[in-house]
């Protein structure tokens, strides 16, 4: 805690914009332009227009990024504070109840939910499973969301249903208990808004699918698909979503379903979920229509989310969509975030490999053409958020189509300490 102290004293004794406190990675290129829409709490930077409508011919060699300024003194007390086991015994249970009371202050019912579930077993790994986490890739048995060993545990799992409609309320607290809802709704308008299609008869392959939320709601979202098949790394999570159809189909009333979704969204037999590698499905080259990465981009180091994309265009058949909903680091309010050493050391800390993402993602468009996406339409979904469509076949190596500016939203996520809008919790 001495040294969160210290990095909150220096943070606050230096000016806003002294080297010292500034991150010590910064944003990667130089296509910048003044925000189309801000709000009150966040109002400096962009969204980027990238390379706005920019093909293959005219792929002239882009300046050289600027050097990363050096590490800050504020940034490199909090990082050593944040590796350190005092952080892991208190601010990550802080974090973590900061969760659940968003969610129980919005009426998502995160401990009954949990309790439910835990009775549901027995949960537990098959012999083969258990072999399997020997071979995951290095990086995804780093520590996430504050659980010590990521997405490859029980807790992760059983709550990830759960806290993603914490993570809703926060995004859109308006909404209340609804806010998951809308926040994904956000998501699916700004897809169609970038021109995303699966045609009758297609088949969706869902990436980092975790326990299957966003698999059930591209079935949901296209009854006329053949088959939507979801696909993640964690033998946890997919035996989560295996179970909970079973267990919606054994219920005998609504009564009996005690979970935080609706018991009809788990009966959809076209939904399949397996264990599998997003770099290598195992699919056959050109058999998908739609592949779908939702929120999973930022969770994988720069090297991972290639390859995962390299993948995506192989089994995509020609015409065939890459669909990416993603944090947007090129908003105003996640730069200023960013730009804040102290809250986003805090980030950082569950979430490894987010300042990678964040120098990362104002390429991911011009990366997806390299391997000869195109077009590639980007379009925002929330204060914080884009969608991306990117093509197979169509026009290989671009154009970037890039339509954040003019269609920006206000940001509405809560401030970090709130549980709820102040007029909200009042009420």
């Amino acid at each position: 805690m001495a040294f969160l102290a210290l990095a909150a004293l220096s943070a606050s004794l230096l000016p806003p914009h002294s080297p010292w406190l500034m991150p010590s990675s910064g944003r990667v290129g130089t296509r910048a332009r003044p925000a189309a829409v801000a709000d009150d709490d966040a109002t400096s930077l962009l969204p980027s227009e990238g390379a706005r409508r920019h093909g293959a011919a005219a792929a002239v060699a882009s300046p050289s990024p600027p050097p990363p300024p050096p590490p800050s003194l504020g940034r490199w007390l909090l990082d050593a504070a944040l590796a350190s086991p005092l952080y892991r015994a208190v601010l990550v249970p802080q974090a973590k109840a900061t969760m659940v009371r968003t969610a129980e202050a919005n009426g998502v019912a995160w401990r009954e939910s949990l309790r439910w579930i835990e009775a549901n077993g027995p949960w537990e790994l098959t012999d083969a499973e258990r072999a399997a986490l020997g071979r995951v890739p290095e990086y995804y048995t780093q520590p996430f969301h504050a659980y010590e060993r990521g997405n490859l545990c029980w807790e992760a799992a059983l709550e990830a249903e759960i806290a993603s409609r914490a993570v809703g309320a926060r995004n859109m607290p308006s909404h209340g208990a609804a806010g998951e809802e809308a926040f994904r709704s956000a998501f699916d308008d700004a897809l169609a808004a970038a021109g995303a299609r699966l045609p009758r008869g297609g088949v969706a392959l869902d990436l980092g699918c975790g326990t299957g939320l966003s698999t059930r709601r591209l079935a949901a979202r296209f009854p006329h698909a053949a088959r939507v098949e979801g696909l993640d790394l964690s033998p946890h999570f997919v035996a989560v979503a295996r179970r909970l159809p079973a267990l919606a189909a054994a219920a005998p009333a609504a009564a009996a379903w005690r979970w935080v979704h609706r018991r009809e969204e788990y009966l959809d037999r076209r939904v399949e979920v397996r264990c599998g590698a997003a770099e290598a499905t195992g699919a056959a080259g050109g058999s998908v229509d739609v592949v779908n990465l939702a929120l999973v981009l930022h969770e994988l180091p720069p090297h991972a989310s290639l390859a995962v994309a390299a993948e995506a265009y192989r089994v995509l058949r020609p015409g065939g969509q890459l669909w990416v909903t993603e944090m947007d680091f090129e908003t105003p309010a996640f730069s200023k975030l960013r730009a804040n050493p102290v809250l986003f050391a805090l980030i950082r800390a569950t979430e490894p490999y987010l300042d990678l993402y964040a120098d990362f993602q104002p390429r991911l468009a011009d990366e997806l053409c390299k391997i000869g996406f195109g077009p590639v339409r980007l379009v925002a979904a929330t204060g914080r958020h884009f969608a991306l469509v990117a093509t197979k076949g169509v026009s290989p190596g671009g154009p970037v189509d890039d339509r954040r500016v003019e269609t920006a939203k206000q940001d509405t996520h809560l401030k970090s300490w709130e549980s709820k809008r102040p007029a909200e919790a009042s009420a």
